[in-house]
């Protein structure tokens, strides 16, 4: 066991959460206009620190393109166009792949950046609005993201040992991957029983499902930061760096998510209704 090192950032990290969490929750529990806001708020802060990463500057035609898809996207959605909010993105993207070319870039990074960032905001969005278990849903993604991500970083800082990805990411550890998922289908389990759920087999399975999907979204922000040679996406939240930083576990764990509802019709919650 090798303790929390010197200079650890628990404790900015324990109260940047004090601070953001509540406001993230309130949002979702809002739901509507406020989420879509908060929501968009946060796409604002990563497409940023993608444009500064990627394309090497913190203004210009690139983060143009990432508002034009967040707000599209979130307004046609507030209105009920799911559909067409998706295809706003997309031509949004398709629009940057073009100016790109023109300007002599390459286009992937582009198109990369704005589906990576739009799509999951929408999506957490569109999870929030089902008709059926949206609150329950997104409060049970949250929840296993965040612990997900608190038990492998608390893990990983105080045992150290193997390393799971070095090539990609040298401070993640196999102990923090594995108390990740620990933490992300023991909060599931807990919070079935708080609803009065049964947090059956398939539900469990879904959450482990979700936690590791959360850090595979880890591990591609630290693929995405070594390939630029950034340390940290920025310095926008106290003990976790940069909007990317904190969410790129979220990112991948609501596109696996959205995209199982979209074709199921159905949310996992519902494998734990009484």
């Amino acid at each position: 066991m090798t303790g929390l090192p010197a200079g650890s950032s628990l404790w900015p990290r324990i109260l940047a959460a004090v601070i953001l969490i509540p406001a993230a929750l309130l949002a979702v529990y809002t739901g509507r206009w406020v989420l879509a806001v908060w929501t968009a708020a946060a796409g604002f802060a990563m497409a940023r620190e993608w444009v500064r990463i990627v394309h090497r500057t913190p203004l210009g035609w690139h983060l143009g393109l990432h508002v034009t898809a967040l707000v599209a996207s979130q307004v046609l959605l507030a209105l009920g166009y799911a559909d067409w909010a998706l295809s706003s993105i997309l031509f949004v993207a398709l629009i940057g792949n073009v100016v790109a070319q023109r300007v002599g870039e390459r286009g992937l990074w582009v198109v990369l950046g704005i589906v990576y960032i739009a799509i999951p905001c929408l999506a957490l969005v569109w999870l929030r609005q089902l008709p059926l278990y949206g609150l329950e849903t997104v409060l049970w993604l949250l929840a296993v993201v965040w612990s997900t991500d608190s038990a492998a970083f608390l893990a990983g800082s105080a045992f150290g040992g193997p390393k799971l990805a070095p090539m990609i990411s040298p401070k993640k550890t196999w102990a923090g991957a594995i108390a990740g998922l620990a933490a992300g289908v023991g909060i599931s389990i807990i919070l079935a029983e708080l609803a009065g759920m049964t947090a059956s087999a398939r539900f469990i399975g879904a959450s482990l499902v979700l936690s590791i999907l959360t850090q595979c979204g880890d591990l591609a922000e630290s693929f995405l930061k070594r390939t630029f040679g950034v340390k940290d996406a920025s310095d926008l939240i106290p003990g976790h760096g940069g909007a990317l930083d904190r969410l790129d576990g979220l990112i991948f764990a609501t596109l696996g998510l959205a995209a199982y509802v979209a074709l199921t019709k159905t949310s996992p919650v519902a494998w734990a209704a009484p």
